[in-house]
């Protein structure tokens, strides 16, 4: 799907919408920036409720707002969940979720069951919203989305009400629906570690300016991204070489190295992702052999970023990036400098579940 949003919003209170976006949506798209940057106003754009703004919305060539255009919100093929749930007060759980399929736009429909089934909204279905907690009315608003036929999802930190073990189960749950219907998300997050898990590409909102868009490799391991701290890491593409079942381990290029995951990964596809957290990776001015640790890639270090307590390596592995979490200790002690050559030890490897083959 090609998107195509270009003008400027602007409100009363002074804030600007400004919108560059030519992009093709696969997957998931994820728009990242700080609080009040317009990604959620950037989304409503989208999805029609910014009506008067003077922007240009253009999907497969099709104009759905501008000056020759503007299709009404209930008539544009996308499937909204925002921060809050919105659901109908006077409905109760079933009524909301099958109140979807009344919309008579086209577009993709999921299966009631399937929804009910994943989200586990079964005991909810006879309770209303003032009955049900705020991750429960959540999740009935995100299985409404998904019941309502949709070309485009446009999720707004859909899972910031849910507890942590749900959104780890959710998330590559609705990555690997988004390909498996041809769907595609732009999904609005301030969790690195989500966009790092689901997303294909990231969107950039800063001071309400939106137009740069990176592959996730490229954000994950770019020091112009926001939020690097803890949760800093590298996503990476692989591809698979072969199988060993003795140590159940599948052994997989990346670059002129190899990296070695745990399961049968042969039927993965042509192309595996895997995300690297910069806290599982240390660094070797000098090659070591005899070592417990796997995953030894060799590479030189491109950037050093102070942070602190610590410090940030990026580390060029071919035309690929690696990040390690250093103490600033190491880095005088070892001489970390930009072109110095490392061994990287990696100490996990989480192979990324939504991830497209």
């Amino acid at each position: 799907m090609r998107l195509r949003v270009n003008g400027e919003l602007v409100r009363e209170t002074g804030f600007r919408l400004r919108a560059d976006l030519d992009v093709d949506l696969d997957g998931v798209a994820a728009l990242v920036g700080a609080s009040g940057s317009g990604k959620s106003t950037l989304l409503r754009v989208v999805a029609g409720f910014e009506p008067g703004a003077a922007v240009t919305v253009e999907v497969d060539g099709e104009t759905w707002q501008g000056a020759s255009a503007n299709l009404a919100a209930h008539r544009r093929p996308v499937g909204t969940v925002f921060q809050e749930a919105r659901l109908f007060p006077h409905l109760d759980a079933r009524g909301n979720l099958t109140f979807a399929a009344h919309a008579k736009r086209s577009g993709i429909r999921l299966g009631f069951d399937e929804v009910v089934d994943f989200l586990d909204l079964e005991a909810l279905l006879g309770q209303y919203p003032r009955e049900l907690s705020g991750g429960q009315r959540q999740r009935v608003a995100l299985g409404r989305t998904l019941l309502s036929p949709a070309k485009l999802w446009l999720f707004d930190e859909p899972m910031s009400a849910l507890d942590s073990a749900s959104r780890r189960e959710i998330a590559p749950y609705l990555a690997r629906l988004c390909r498996r219907h041809d769907v595609p998300i732009i999904y609005v997050s301030h969790t690195l570690a989500e966009v790092l898990t689901m997303a294909d590409q990231v969107m950039m909102a800063v001071d309400g300016a939106v137009s740069r868009v990176d592959s996730v490799g490229e954000f994950s391991t770019s020091f112009a991204s926001p939020a690097l701290g803890d949760e800093a890491g590298a996503v990476v593409s692989c591809r698979f070489k072969t199988y060993d079942p003795n140590y159940r381990l599948s052994e997989l290029a990346f670059g002129r190295s190899s990296l070695y995951v745990r399961g049968d990964l042969s039927a993965a596809g042509p192309r595996i992702l895997l995300h690297i957290p910069a806290r599982d990776v240390s660094l070797a001015t000098t090659p070591i052999d005899r070592l417990s640790i796997l995953n030894r890639v060799d590479g030189v270090v491109d950037t050093i970023e102070d942070q602190g307590d610590s410090a940030l390596a990026r580390v060029r592995c071919g035309d690929q990036f690696l990040l390690a979490r250093v103490t600033r200790r190491s880095v005088d002690e070892l001489g970390l400098v930009p072109g110095i050559r490392v061994q990287a030890l990696i100490k996990s490897v989480a192979v990324r579940t939504g991830a497209p083959s």
